[in-house]
C-alpha cells in the first residue's frame, strides 16, 4: 500500500505544479511572485494528501518549489503570455468516442522564433530515475496534435536532488515539439 500511496502522492504533485503555473498567468499576472505559485502549489499538495503517511507526503513535497520556479521560467522562455480556458477535443476510436483536455492552450507560443497560435502545452513530471520519455505520453500529444491540427509543446521536468546540500533539487526541463506526425526536441 505504501508504494501505491507514493505513486499517488507523486501524481498529485504533478498536478498541483501544473495548478500553480496556471495559477501565475491566469490570476497574477499584473502582480506576479513566483513565491505565490509556490505557495500555491504546497497548499494544494498537503490540502489533497492530508490522508497520507507523513513520511510519503513529506518526501514528494521536497522537489515542489523547484519544480514551480523552473516550470514557470520554462514558459516564459516559450514565450507564453496567457493561458486560455482548456477547452477539450472529441477523439474517436474503433471502440468510442472520448473528450481529451491538454495542460494548458497558450493564446501564443514563441519556438524557435516562429509564433505558434492558441498552441498545446503538455507538462510532465518525472524524477531522475524515470529520465526515458514516455511513449503514452507522446501518443497523447500525438492525439492533442491531430484534434487541433496545432503544434503541441511537450514538456518534462526532470527533477533530482542536489547531493551537495539537503533539500535543493535540480530541475531541469527537456522541451519536445509535435506536430505532423514528427517530434523534435527544442532547445531553449
Amino acid at each position: 500500500m505504501g508504494r501505491v500511496n507514493n505513486l499517488i502522492a507523486s501524481m498529485i504533485r504533478g498536478k498541483s505544479v501544473e495548478e500553480a503555473i496556471r495559477f501565475a498567468f491566469f490570476n497574477h499576472k499584473d502582480k506576479f511572485s513566483i513565491k505565490a505559485a509556490q505557495n500555491y502549489a504546497n497548499d494544494l499538495y498537503y490540502l489533497r494528501t492530508k490522508f497520507f503517511a507523513k513520511k510519503i507526503v513529506k518526501d514528494n513535497a521536497k522537489p515542489i518549489n523547484s519544480l514551480v520556479r523552473v516550470g514557470v521560467n520554462t514558459f516564459f522562455k516559450l514565450g507564453v503570455k496567457n493561458l486560455k480556458n482548456v477547452d477539450s477535443f472529441k477523439i474517436k476510436n474503433k471502440q468510442s468516442a472520448y473528450f481529451i483536455f491538454p495542460d494548458f492552450v497558450s493564446n501564443i507560443c514563441d519556438v524557435n522564433n516562429k509564433k505558434i497560435k492558441n498552441c498545446c502545452v503538455e507538462l510532465k513530471v518525472s524524477n531522475k530515475k524515470n529520465r526515458k520519455i514516455s511513449r503514452k505520453h507522446v501518443l497523447q500529444c500525438y492525439n492533442y496534435s491531430t484534434q487541433s491540427r496545432k503544434p503541441v509543446v511537450l514538456i518534462y521536468l526532470f527533477f533530482e536532488k542536489k547531493p551537495i546540500k539537503s533539500g535543493i533539487y535540480d530541475v531541469n526541463p527537456k522541451i519536445f515539439l509535435i506536430f505532423n506526425n514528427k517530434m523534435r526536441k527544442l532547445d531553449l
